[in-house]
């Protein structure tokens, strides 16, 4: 049963396999016959479309020739329109041209200028024996003159020069300005800028560089009066007590706001440095020892207190003068940045800025000559009106730096060289007038702000503090609040940076310290000739004791006068025993002013080769050896009274501990002498010889250095 089964189904199978393959063939057939009858069709298709093309494309070849024609006809006509245009641009735009550009609308002539330069160029390639080109290159170069007188006079409807009230409060009220506050650019309204600057493209570009010169020498002409009407104020009255404006309420006094000119500068300065503090603060940090230090009070020739003399005058006006330049300088280069294109800057900056650079370095030579001049007459404070002027140069000199070129910083640095020079010659001669006073040359007198040579030679009769150690010590301090700028000047010269090697040699020091320790190398050259012209100028007086007190007096002052400014400690960065040696020499010198004694003490003192009186008496021959001793005794002390009563020792100290020393020194010896000889018969009249009991010798040496007693 079940192979019957199985072979019904496979019969099955087998018809229904056979019944497929008939279809398939059926199919087979059919898609045959299709394919025959669409590639008779595709046949017929090719056959007609080669008919087809063969008879298009002669006329396509004909239609693509007449549109090159058509084209090229087109092309020449529009050169033949283009040539005639040049032909015809000298007549197109003469008009335009002759009546010049207008403010505010310079587009159309710009535009006729144009035409003007591509009809030059047509004739210039193509026919440059034509008479076309001769007219077009002549109202071409009319119209850029014309173009150039125009920007001119736009320049110079603008260019009014600022009022000396305006660029002092500009510079008192705020360094760092933005540019809406500029002067310069509030002179020149935005609308006439930017027409300005439409010219000097359209110039710069067609290479007319005229407006180079035009621009330089006009901005140039306000800087310039700018700043001779600066100068012209400060020579007026009111020079120094304008009232501050408020920089949001300009041209409005601030209501109780009114500074010296001195204290306004002081202010500036002060910032200035501060700035640069900050800055070397956060570029190097406190470990890399920084020369530059935060300053809150210069008290230099910029206090007002101690302003009165003329050359420190004509520096604050001069340092006001270079601030001015510095702030217009920087207003300029603004307003080129606006105008000027920027391939021409420094080309045109330097145009500008050439006339009052040099104006300033001639004002420098002349303001130095001066100084020199006053110094030349000894007078000291000048020199420190140098040091302070040199200070505040060298903090204005990295905003000079950041807007100028190079040129322009080389002539500039004639300011901050001459100043260097003379801040030099100062110091130079300031030692040489110390050492030259031990000759005779003068007497320092000084004022209240001067110091300045008279005409005696003459030490002060009552042996007093000589005049040329108090000044020579009162220049010394002043020196301190310069010792920065010190310190730049000394380490260029050989003979200091060799003391300063062997002290750097021993130590580490930093900035600062090396500064300091130049001027404590200045400081202890000035004061060895000033102790060996002391030394000389006691040769003056004729007693041994004067000449010492002379000498104890000055010395002593210095050596106070050294402790009280803290120079001490800057002369001992050079010569650490400094202080040492000078108590020494006093000690020497007291030592000296004794022994001048020696004379006088020599009559009483030692007793062993006088006289033995047995019972109060003595022999004929003795007496007179007791006479003469009494008598030469009286006779130097009273001699010693009169001279030395006249004398002065100022320092309280000083003068108690000499007296006591005198006490010490001689009573005791005349009291020996006077308990020995004073009952003794050497004479008929005892009282003629023995004048003084110990007591008053006493009372007499404790009257010395006292005139009225």
């Amino acid at each position: 049963m079940s192979a019957l089964e199985n072979t019904l189904q496979i019969e099955i199978k087998l018809e229904k396999e056979k019944t497929n393959q008939a279809l398939l063939k059926d199919h087979v057939e059919k898609y045959s016959e299709l394919t025959q009858s669409m590639s008779k069709i595709l046949n017929s298709f090719e056959q007609r479309l080669g008919k087809l093309e063969h008879t298009i494309l002669p006329v396509y070849n004909i239609t693509k020739n007449l549109q090159k024609q058509q084209q090229n006809l087109d092309s020449t006509l529009q050169c033949m329109e283009q040539v005639l245009s040049h032909y015809d641009a000298s007549q197109d735009v003469c008009n335009l041209i002759h009546q010049g550009p207008s403010e505010g609308n310079i587009s159309s002539f710009l535009d006729g200028l144009n035409k003007l330069k591509r009809a030059k160029d047509y004739f210039l390639n193509n026919n440059p024996q034509s008479v076309e080109l001769e007219n077009v290159t002549s109202l071409f170069n009319n119209g850029c003159e014309t173009l150039n007188n125009h920007f001119k006079s736009l320049l110079k409807k603008h260019n009014a020069p600022l009022k000396p009230v305006d660029l002092l409060d500009m510079i008192y009220i705020e360094e760092d300005s933005s540019n809406e506050d500029c002067p310069s650019i509030k002179q020149v309204p935005p609308s006439a800028r930017e027409e300005l600057n439409v010219i000097a493209q359209w110039l710069d570009n067609n290479l007319r560089r005229e407006y180079v010169q035009i621009f330089g020498d006009e901005r140039s002409e306000v800087i310039m009066r700018s700043l001779q009407n600066l100068k012209d104020h400060q020579k007026s009255g009111s020079w120094g007590n304008e009232p501050l404006r408020t920089r949001h309420g300009y041209g409005r006094a601030e209501t109780g706001v009114k500074k010296t000119t001195s204290a306004r500068l002081q202010q500036i300065f002060e910032r200035k440095a501060n700035k640069m503090f900050m800055k070397a603060s956060q570029t190097l940090g406190q470990s890399a020892g920084l020369a530059m230090r935060k300053n809150s009070s210069f008290g230099d020739i910029l206090a007002a207190e101690e302003y009165g003399n003329d050359n420190d005058q004509e520096l604050e006006k001069y340092l006001v003068l270079l601030l001015g330049l510095q702030k217009l300088l920087v207003w300029e280069r603004q307003l080129l940045n606006d105008i000027v294109p920027s391939s021409r800057h420094n080309e045109v900056f330097t145009r500008l800025s050439q006339p009052s650079i040099e104006m300033v370095v001639k004002d420098a030579e002349q303001i130095t000559s001066k100084v020199m001049r006053s110094i030349g007459r000894k007078e000291w404070s000048a020199a420190l009106g140098i040091f302070s002027a040199l200070k505040h140069v060298q903090i204005l000199q990295p905003d000079i730096d950041r807007i100028c070129d190079s040129t322009q910083k080389q002539q500039l640095s004639g300011v901050l060289n001459r100043l260097q020079q003379t801040a030099s010659k100062a110091l130079e001669q300031f030692i040489d007038s110390v050492r030259n006073d031990a000759g005779g040359s003068g007497m320092v007198s000084m004022t209240s702000s001067t110091i300045s040579y008279g005409g005696g030679s003459n030490v002060p009769r009552d042996a007093t503090v000589y005049e040329l150690t108090s000044n020579t010590i009162w220049f010394l301090e002043q020196l301190q609040e310069h010792c920065d700028t010190i310190g730049s000047l000394l380490q260029t010269e050989s003979i200091y940076t060799n003391d300063l090697d062997r002290i750097a040699s021993q130590k580490a020091l930093t900035i600062e310290q090396k500064n300091k320790a130049l001027l404590g190398i200045y400081v202890r050259k000035v004061l060895a000739e000033l102790n060996y012209t002391i030394a000389t100028k006691s040769e003056q007086y004729s007693d041994t004791a004067t000449k010492q007190l002379f000498k104890l007096n000055n010395t002593h002052y210095i050596l106070k006068s050294l402790q009280r400014s803290s120079l001490i400690e800057i002369v001992a960065l050079t010569e650490h025993d400094c202080e040492r040696r000078y108590q020494k020499m006093i000690q020497d010198l007291k030592k000296a002013y004794l022994s001048s004694w020696s004379k006088m003490l020599s009559f009483i003192h030692p007793l062993d080769d006088m006289p033995r009186p047995i019972n109060g008496k003595v022999k004929d021959k003795e007496r007179a050896t007791i006479k003469d001793r009494f008598s030469n005794f009286n006779k130097e002390l009273d001699e010693a009274v009169k001279i030395q009563r006249a004398i002065s020792v100022p320092d309280v100290l000083l003068r108690e501990g000499i007296k006591r020393d005198n006490t010490e020194h001689i009573v005791p010896k005349y009291n020996a002498f006077f308990e020995g000889y004073s009952d003794v018969q050497f004479s008929k009249n005892i009282d003629k010889y023995v004048k003084y009991r110990p007591s008053d010798v006493t009372t007499m040496l404790n009257s010395f250095f006292d005139d009225t007693v």
